[in-house]
């Protein structure tokens, strides 16, 4: 009694008569139609205000203060000087979110 099963071995590969894939078929389809700008550059468009929103506050509010105390340190003014430059970066702060809350509405 053999009961054995053959294994079926490695399936035989199918030929693409269309041969290997272009590299138009392999590249993603963001690019923009007749219609308009595709999805993806409306999308960056839109969020652009908003990407270097970080590195400008953080150099209009600690900007300022470290300049007064280079300022204090050289008329020997502590901390005044320290003091105008935080009023000043606080209200450039300010300034910088309210005309980004303007451009976005």
């Amino acid at each position: 009694m053999d009961n054995a099963e053959e294994s079926p071995g490695p399936a035989p590969q199918e030929s693409n008569p269309a041969g290997p894939p272009s590299s138009d078929d392999a590249r993603p389809h963001h690019e923009a139609s007749a219609d308009g700008p595709s999805a993806l550059g409306r999308a960056l468009r839109d969020v652009a205000p908003h990407l270097d929103l970080g590195w400008r506050l953080a150099a209009t509010t600690a900007g300022p203060p470290v300049l007064g105390v280079l300022i204090d340190l050289w008329l020997e003014t502590t901390p005044w000087f320290l003091l105008a430059g935080c009023v000043v970066g606080l209200t450039g702060a300010v300034l910088v979110l309210r005309r980004l809350q303007d451009s976005s509405a």
